[in-house]
């Protein structure tokens, strides 16, 4: 899946794949201030993200609803769960993502 062709990529979303191998993804994503992607969801992968920039809010349609993660700070998404990422602050936010555990998909919500 090209970059561009995300459907959660937007100008204020931006995502680069660093790594493609048979069973994972290593993708570095910036979100602009005010940037949020899509409710969605993964059949097959789980996503884990380590912040390196920025404070990322991460909602998910689960119990725990919404968490803040900061610089080092890192977040599970398992697969099934559907959920977003946003930027609520004035700077951009930078994460590392690792999805894992099969074939990559986006199932929107």
């Amino acid at each position: 899946m090209n970059d561009k062709d995300i459907p959660l990529a937007n100008q204020k979303v931006v995502y680069e794949t660093l790594l493609t191998a048979d069973s994972y993804v290593v993708a570095q994503t910036t979100v602009k201030p005010g940037g949020e992607t899509q409710w969605h969801h993964h059949t097959h992968v789980s996503d884990r993200f380590l912040v390196v920039r920025g404070v990322l809010t991460v909602e998910t349609r689960t119990a725990e609803g919404i968490v803040s993660r900061q610089v080092r700070d890192h977040y599970t998404v398992d697969q099934g769960v559907v959920h977003h990422v946003k930027n609520e602050t004035a700077d951009d936010v930078i994460y590392v993502m690792v999805q894992s555990g099969g074939a990559s998909d986006i199932v929107l919500a």
